[in-house]
């Protein structure tokens, strides 16, 4: 069977490209198309075939006759002996963000997952697919090869390639050079104040101390897209290139970091979870969830790596790393859901509450990004601590990763990770594993860094009222917007949305903090709120700011071997 499709785009000012999908050398008497309902990478079922309109076989008239459904995502066709079938779909994509199509009359985001239906059971088969852009867009970037010397043809090897590669076209800038033998595709669309050559010298410092890490590099070529955007910020991996959207004016010296980490984030998904992949996870099932309890792995040591990468880059520099550990860490310890989740918990239910976060979910949830990431740091402080210098975690993923080219359709889990740490490790991290996966006990946060000679120096030392609310003014009314399940805010019988009017008959404003500021730890204040046009007054008792305030200390009476590992872990 042979299948291609083609993509237009006649009218892109009403977000739409229309896809003709033509089936050769049928031998089935029924086809299935399927349309998958999740992107790898984006762990939420997203119904992308909510956005297409009918889809229809083309007669030889050119005819239309609307398909019946199976499902929500599958159509049947009975083929009736013809050998070559044409269909017709066209597809809404007007949702801005790095796992959705997105279409205007500038240019065009075309991701797989959310564009191409699939014959079930053909997964395995190559597919071509011809790109007719409006006339007036003259570039286009994918990892997808072309076919001959047509940019506009390009080809997959099967259905995951597919899904796995998304295209820009347009008229946005493209920049290319070299890192690691590999050829590499900068595609910016929208303006920004980006110093480009910058960005592409840190950037190839960044790919080559990524490929030092395990190895070899696991492409022929890479593409960065890159939208500049007024309001969204974060990216999407795939096998041979990414999808990043970043504030257009986020390059000054203020918040480069968060750029430059984002692209060395997805980048370093390269190899962690594009080719080192949960067992789970092997073969993709787009028809439905695919759990797995490893994402703190996945996502949490690449979340540690990022940042981490950049300094022994050269490219971020000590004490703003330092910083960026600083506020993760206390991040983390002030979470009020870290005694209710447990990081294997939350990778498994990603699917239910990561992307659904609620008013309650600060207290109820944990973040396996940052909890992961400071995990993967005190792994990588026991390694190099128990091997005196001689291992880190880059052995155990280097290891994982020299695994995956001898047995790449593997994939790995929970026993299999923990036996490469042991096999690395001079100690057992079966312990470790169940104290930081599998249980909400306390992260002895302090044990973990004297092993490299820091002290963490908690700086909340006074006794300060903290009620465990956060606020926002809208519309001229104070309205809270968090409230922490271990303060008096949230004890006393406030709610989220409440409009805060008085405070001990005081009218409230955003500085309402001054109103009880004078009074001490355990008084009363008398709150009234607005909740839903009836006024309620509460009474609050006043509680004592427990949140970690950590500033990390480097421990000038440090051992010998401390130093060594402090020396190994920062260079």
């Amino acid at each position: 069977m042979n299948v291609t499709y083609h993509l237009r785009f006649p009218n892109p000012h009403t977000h739409y490209v229309e896809v003709e999908m033509l089936i050769e050398h049928i031998e089935q008497d029924i086809l299935y198309l399927k349309m998958p309902v999740w992107t790898p990478g984006s762990y939420l079922i997203r119904e992308f075939q909510k956005n297409l309109d009918n889809v229809e076989i083309l007669g030889k008239n050119n005819e239309k006759h609307a398909l019946p459904k199976a499902n929500k995502n599958t159509w049947i066709v009975e083929t009736k002996n013809e050998k070559t079938i044409r269909l017709y779909y066209a597809i809404y994509c007007f949702e801005y963000s790095v796992r959705t199509n997105f279409v205007d009359d500038e240019h065009a985001l075309i991701n797989g997952a959310s564009t191409f239906l699939y014959v079930d059971g053909n997964e395995n088969t190559p597919l071509q697919i011809e790109i007719h852009p409006p006339t007036d867009w003259k570039n286009i970037s994918t990892a997808l090869p072309q076919k001959g010397q047509n940019k506009w043809i390009r080809v997959a090897e099967n259905l995951d390639e597919l899904i796995d590669s998304p295209i820009e076209i347009g008229n946005h800038v493209s920049y290319f050079f070299e890192a690691a033998n590999v050829p590499h595709e900068l595609a910016m669309f929208g303006k920004s104040n980006c110093p480009t050559e910058k960005l592409i010298a840190d950037l190839k410092k960044i790919i080559e101390e990524e490929v030092k890490i395990f190895g070899s590099h696991p492409c022929d070529n890479y593409v960065f897209v890159i939208h500049h955007t007024d309001n969204s910020f974060g990216g999407l991996e795939h096998k041979n290139s990414s999808v990043n959207h970043i504030y257009r004016w986020h390059y000054d010296a203020e918040n480069y970091q968060s750029a430059i980490s984002l692209l060395a984030h997805e980048y370093f998904h390269l190899w962690n979870v594009k080719r080192i992949r949960p067992s789970s996870l092997i073969p993709y099932n787009y028809d439905t969830e695919n759990y797995t309890d490893l994402l703190w792995f996945f996502e949490g040591v690449t979340s540690y790596y990022d940042d981490f990468v950049c300094y022994r880059a050269g490219v971020t520099e000590r004490n703003k790393y330092l910083e960026i550990i600083e506020n993760t860490l206390n991040e983390v310890c002030n979470t009020a859901g870290k005694d209710t989740q447990t990081l294997a918990q939350s990778s498994y239910d990603t699917w239910l509450k990561y992307y659904r976060r609620n008013e309650n979910s600060f207290n109820a949830q944990i973040n396996y990004y940052k909890q992961g990431a400071i995990v993967a740091l005190f792994f990588d402080f026991v390694l190099m601590s128990f091997s005196d210098g001689k291992k880190s975690l880059d052995a155990v993923m280097k290891n994982l990763y020299a695994d995956y080219l001898l047995h790449p359709n593997k994939g790995i889990t929970e026993q299999s990770l923990l036996d490469t740490f042991n096999s690395i490790s001079d100690i057992s991290f079966t312990d470790l594993f169940q104290h930081f996966l599998h249980t909400t006990n306390n992260l002895n946060e302090n044990n973990y860094f004297k092993l490299v000679g820091i002290n963490l120096i908690d700086t909340n030392t006074t006794a300060s009222i903290f009620l465990g609310l956060a606020t926002q003014v809208k519309d001229g009314k104070l309205i809270i917007t968090q409230l922490d399940k271990n303060y008096g805010a949230y004890q006393g019988g406030l709610n989220v949305h409440d409009e805060i009017i008085a405070i001990d008959g005081f009218r409230a404003t955003k500085d309402y903090i001054k109103i009880y500021e004078h009074k001490k730890i355990g008084d009363t204040i008398n709150v009234m709120v607005s909740r839903q046009g009836t006024i309620k007054i509460y009474t609050i008792t006043l509680t004592q700011d427990v949140r970690k305030k950590y500033k990390i200390q480097i421990d000038e009476n440090a051992n010998e071997k401390q130093q060594r590992i402090l020396q190994k872990w920062l260079g």
